[in-house]
């Protein structure tokens, strides 16, 4: 049996699914918080993890099915401790059927919940570093002074979230974050000596961004010509939905191709979506990765049918 855990509205999920079902194949979707019920026994003679017991492949694209009834969430809706401390304990469980499934399918589990969860910018940059990629020159400090010395050396910095936007709400306002962003010495002057710490990286000049998504042992590799552009010259993510950048498939050079591999080994994932810049010296940068990455958009406007594949994937079939 074929298993996709995903979030409804995921619309490379629904083209999958199409794929599958043009070719007759059945399989299980779970969308995001679908209760499941979930019966997992761990014994000295053998292992059960219930529903998914039968299963040969798992395509894993985004979010996770719940264990805990609909009800928990109706009754107990004013008891945020009580939910909040159900929802961890079964979380346990989630990532145990995870790492149960990986260990029996291995190469035919795809995605990786726990991955997503406690994916770390930091982490990837050093595996990018110790397996060749060039990075930026990165601070991440909670000290004003520090953070003055590395702008005297290293200016024009870059700063951006480490892990989410920021999305605070307050009794008055809405509190967000917008995206990456270049900063200067009269912002950090206005800062305190200390403060929570930030994260930085010197701002590297580029030809050109790529994106790759990868996949089904594949990477489907896109240019993005943000340069070119004022609002997206920092980074593409500031999109200019007026005059969207130009988008092209682009081959990576084979030691490129190389190190992208070696980073994926290490890292121990298998899916993902990598950021890279290219400079006007041809150098490669490693700037971050996504477990669970759009590519929607990368497969439409290069042609790649990247849902294809997955679902070529899923059922067995060359690509």
């Amino acid at each position: 049996m074929i298993y996709i855990i995903s979030e409804k509205r995921d619309m490379t999920t629904d083209l999958v699914v199409e794929w599958l079902i043009s070719r007759g194949k059945s399989f299980t979707r779970f969308n995001n918080n679908d209760f499941v019920k979930s019966i997992t026994t761990i014994s000295n003679t053998e292992d059960h993890i219930g529903v998914f017991a039968n299963a040969e492949k798992v395509w894993h694209r985004r979010g996770f099915h719940s264990v805990l009834p609909k009800e928990i969430f109706e009754d107990y809706a004013n008891r945020e401790d009580y939910v909040r401390y159900v929802s961890k304990e079964a979380m346990r469980l989630i990532n145990y059927q995870e790492y149960k499934l990986k260990e029996n399918l291995k190469e035919n589990y795809i995605g990786s919940l726990m991955q997503e969860s406690h994916n770390n910018k930091l982490v990837n940059l050093s595996i990018a570093k110790d397996v060749g990629f060039k990075i930026p020159n990165t601070l991440i400090t909670n000290n004003r002074g520090e953070l003055l010395a590395f702008y005297e050396k290293f200016a024009p910095l870059i700063t951006k979230d480490l892990r989410v936007p920021v999305s605070i709400t307050t009794r008055n306002k809405h509190i967000l974050s917008t995206g990456v962003k270049q900063i200067n010495e009269t912002h950090i002057r206005k800062l305190n000596d200390t403060f929570v710490p930030i994260f930085l990286q010197q701002y590297v000049p580029k030809k050109y961004e790529i994106r790759i998504f990868v996949v089904c042992q594949q990477l489907f590799c896109m240019a993005i010509f943000s340069q070119r552009d004022e609002q997206t010259k920092i980074d593409y993510r500031n999109y200019n939905q007026l005059k969207p950048n130009r988008c092209v498939p682009v081959k990576l050079p084979a030691e490129v191709t190389a190190k992208v591999w070696a980073f994926m080994d290490k890292a121990e994932m298998n899916t993902g979506s990598i950021d890279l810049i290219v400079t006007p010296k041809n150098e490669y940068y490693f700037l971050e990765i996504n477990p669970m990455g759009q590519f929607h958009w990368l497969s439409q406007n290069c042609n790649f049918y990247v849902e294809r594949a997955i679902a070529k994937f899923l059922c067995d079939e060359k690509t």
